[in-house]
């Protein structure tokens, strides 16, 4: 058994011993993140942290820094599911709607020697993508679970938005910046936006639904239709919903 904080450390190792990453890359994952957040007023960290910041001291375990972790807080999220006749009735215009392409959750299962939490998410992001009938070229936002800055080139990998091995170096192209291929955790994601457990996983979804109505701000990504969440969990549970802009 192995504390989280320990078990995404040893993670880190892996996937650089895999990919020939440095953990400067890795670290770029917070940099972006906390970047992210210094433009959301609902994130619990709102600073702009340079790579050096984050990759100084205190390490919590292995090559995670303080910076790379998500810090611990309260938080609450909610949302409204209306149907279009409730909408009418309550003069909410159609143009604020988000629709609901995907909803799909796993629990465990075993996976052998493959990372439970890996092998979890790709096959509920399938299952997924089969719900709505599109793919990851077809996404404009992703909001997942960076607990530990690891997660996000492990989990953006499994769901096909780059190659084995390669979601470091897609990262320092900008590919998952604001305005880049993908915006991947413009909210600032669970490092910077913050992870109460409970809310966190709804906090993600009301992120994709501001992006999708172009109310970000600051932070957002240019012709946002398409979003994509991700949340896993102790036990562990995987969930993955897909939303789409209104049309009308």
């Amino acid at each position: 058994l192995s504390a989280p904080f320990t078990h995404f450390a040893m993670l880190t190792e892996k996937y650089m011993t895999d990919s020939g990453a440095i953990p400067e890359q890795g670290a770029k994952v917070a940099v972006k993140n906390h970047r992210n957040g210094a433009f959301n007023p609902y994130a619990q960290r709102q600073k702009v942290r340079t790579l050096e910041e984050v990759m100084a001291p205190p390490v919590i375990s292995g090559a995670l820094t303080r910076l790379q972790c998500t810090p611990v807080g309260e938080g609450a999220a909610a949302v409204i599911v209306m149907s279009e006749e409730g909408m009418k009735r309550h003069g909410i215009p159609m143009r604020r709607a988000v629709q609901v392409l995907a909803s799909a959750s796993r629990s465990e299962q075993p996976f052998g020697r493959e990372n439970g939490d890996s092998a979890l998410t790709k096959a509920t992001t399938e299952q997924a993508y089969a719900q709505s009938g599109l793919g990851p070229k077809d996404i404009d936002i992703v909001e997942l679970h960076d607990a530990f800055s690891i997660e996000e080139l492990l989990y953006l990998e499994v769901m096909g938005f780059c190659r084995e091995g390669e979601a470091a170096a897609e990262l320092e192209m900008g590919s998952f910046d604001i305005g880049g291929r993908v915006a991947v955790s413009p909210s600032g994601g669970l490092i910077a936006m913050g992870h109460p457990l409970g809310p966190a996983g709804t906090g993600q979804v009301v992120e994709v639904v501001r992006q999708l109505r172009g109310e970000a701000r600051q932070r957002q990504h240019p012709n946002a239709r398409v979003g994509l969440t991700h949340m896993v969990g102790i036990g562990p549970v995987c969930l993955v919903h897909i939303l789409r802009a209104a049309t009308a």
